[in-house]
């Protein structure tokens, strides 16, 4: 008997594939072929399996349960312990005992507890089992050393997003500022200012006039304000001026 163990291109991360030559009837075979699907170290294959286990499992149990090839035994022997060789993959050695033995193994639990503690195939089975915990308790022991990582990521990504957050408002608080400086430094609106205050000026040189009809106001005051007011409201006039021909020069020559 032989077996073929293939290792895929993503082995150890997906199982192995076994088959074995030749073929015979097992509950470990799939049917209609020769591939070994049922060996629990293959249904609980992981990455950190010891391949060798595995395949000594295999061995052993098929060694154990290979069919007999002699056409003499299988016609004459018919004893129970025949019997129970045929009928038992598990508990091999049960064959090899009398019904007095048996019998005392039935009524004993402590014998009942030996034969299982000593049945490889349970043994076996506890080592995949051990391996299995044992990989377990690996991967979690990674993911609490993991943890404290997580946690620092976790700590710098929320001062971050709080550092953002504090630059947006500052943005938002600074963008408020240049706004209103835009729009008081705005040259049309300056040009707008200095149009109304001309014409402020313009009319308080009315009102002092007035004032001066009417013998409110000395002719020395008179004189003095209102060529202060005149003044102030031709110096604003002709920068209003100046300002909107520039204004017109700048919108034609963007447009």
């Amino acid at each position: 008997m032989s077996l073929n163990i293939v290792l895929g291109p993503e082995f150890p991360n997906e199982k192995p594939a076994i088959f074995v030559n030749p073929v015979f009837t097992h509950p470990w075979i799939a049917e209609n072929t020769n591939q070994v699907v049922g060996a629990p170290g293959l249904i609980n294959f992981t990455p950190h399996s010891d391949l060798g286990r595995v395949v000594q499992a295999i061995i052993r149990e098929f060694q154990r349960s290979i069919p007999m090839t002699s056409h003499e035994d299988k016609s004459t022997d018919s004893s129970p312990q025949s019997n129970l060789s045929s009928q038992s993959l598990m508990f091999p050695d049960l064959s090899e005992l009398s019904i007095d033995e048996l019998q005392e193994i039935l009524e004993n639990p402590d014998l009942q507890d030996k034969l299982i503690e000593t049945n490889p195939q349970l043994i076996e089975l506890d080592l995949e089992t051990e391996e299995l915990m044992n990989s377990i308790e690996e991967i979690a022991q990674d993911n609490i050393a993991k943890q404290q990582m997580l946690d620092d990521l976790k700590t710098e990504v929320i001062d971050r997003i709080s550092t953002i957050v504090q630059m947006k408002m500052n943005y938002e608080e600074l963008n408020k500022k240049h706004q209103k400086l835009a729009e008081m430094y705005d040259p049309h609106r300056i040009r707008d200012c200095l149009k109304e205050s001309a014409l402020k000026a313009d009319e308080d040189a009315e009102v002092i006039a007035e004032q001066f009809l009417l013998g409110n106001i000395p002719v020395e005051s008179f004189i003095a304000k209102f060529a202060e007011k005149r003044a102030l409201g031709q110096a604003r006039r002709a920068r209003e001026e100046r300002l909107a021909h520039q204004l017109a020069q700048l919108d034609k020559a963007t447009t």
